[in-house]
């Protein structure tokens, strides 16, 4: 098992500051006029500014001040023609998709950041494509089984072997998280939460309905239903509940395990791996940021949970747990 990474890898601010700022001095005018007008996208922490008539020195200001130290939120925002002028300008080819034209574009803006410098992966994480978009993937920061690939292969079926009871201690739990790699589920019906129990008694979580964590009150244990993306990665396809409305739902994530649920046959499902978070402070604020209310339940209920967004998992160290550390 692997433990925790290194913490921070935000590159200095001026040197983000110079590479995007440079690249929105390339822009038609209408183009950065159209980016100061856009609302933040929820989740991403940036706060609503006035709308009104901007001039370009204004509007150029506005997109540098939100975009400054997110070089790929600055080329998840702009459409395919817009990435294929600012490609020509910066003499790179034009005719590519988006996805290839995001990455050629981000490795130009990196090198302008570095200049002639030998910046660590750790300074400047390399992002993967998913969706067509930029994401980077933050360094793992707890324990998570070993690969012989990344990223890792979708596992082979194997038979299932839950402990006797409960597990004692936390290595006992995370053994039997190890065995429940590549067990298929099976037909999930029509209850949504079936694939997750099972998930449990595999691990030999006693269900006992209470609103503490899981496992002894100390670790709660989550699925997460993950998906490869055309690109071949792996990513989060839904946001996972956390706990009903009212529920102490901070408590759930003070230490989770979550385990990477993927789909194997039609109607079928297995865990391809797991991923133990402590919570610390970075986490807290994460969490802050993610966590949203929304109904729970079929159509028309009034109940509501509260759920984490799937870019929590990019953030906190999950998916590079499946895609691999520092993809080349």
């Amino acid at each position: 098992m692997l433990g925790p990474a290194s913490p921070s890898r935000r590159a200095p601010r001026q040197i983000v500051m110079n590479a995007v700022a440079h690249m929105i001095s390339l822009l038609p005018t209408e183009v950065t006029r159209r980016l100061a007008a856009l609302r933040p996208q929820r989740f991403t922490g940036s706060p609503a500014e006035p709308r009104g008539t901007l001039d370009v020195e204004q509007a150029a200001a506005r997109v540098i001040r939100r975009w400054e130290a997110d070089l790929c939120g600055l080329l998840n925002a702009l459409t395919r023609g817009e990435l294929a002028v600012l490609a020509m300008r910066l003499g790179l080819r034009a005719e590519l998709r988006s996805p290839a034209l995001r990455v050629a574009l981000w490795d130009r803006g990196a090198a302008l950041e570095r200049g002639d410098s030998c910046v660590s992966p750790v300074v400047q994480p390399r992002p993967i494509v998913l969706g067509g978009h930029l994401v980077v993937q933050a360094r793992p920061r707890g324990l998570y089984p070993p690969s012989a690939s990344w990223p890792r292969a979708l596992p082979a079926p194997l038979a299932a072997a839950p402990p006797a009871g409960e597990p004692d201690t936390l290595d006992e739990l995370l053994a039997a998280a190890d065995r429940a790699i590549g067990v298929r589920l099976g037909a999930r019906g029509r209850d949504k939460g079936a694939w997750g129990m099972r998930a449990a008694r595999l691990l030999g979580i006693v269900e006992r309905n209470e609103r503490e964590p899981d496992w002894r009150g100390d670790v709660e244990v989550k699925t997460v239903p993950v998906a490869r993306d055309p690109s071949g990665w792996w990513r989060v396809v839904e946001d996972p509940a956390i706990a009903m409305a009212g529920e102490p739902v901070l408590a759930k994530l003070a230490r989770t395990l979550w385990l990477a649920r993927a789909g194997a046959d039609p109607d079928d499902a297995t865990i391809v791996s797991w991923y133990l978070l402590d919570w610390d402070q970075d986490i807290a604020r994460l969490v802050r940021r993610y966590l949203h209310e929304r109904p729970k339940g079929p159509a028309g209920t009034a109940a509501r949970g509260h759920y984490l967004h799937k870019r929590f998992f990019a953030d906190a160290g999950m998916l590079a747990t499946l895609n691999g550390d520092l993809p080349t």
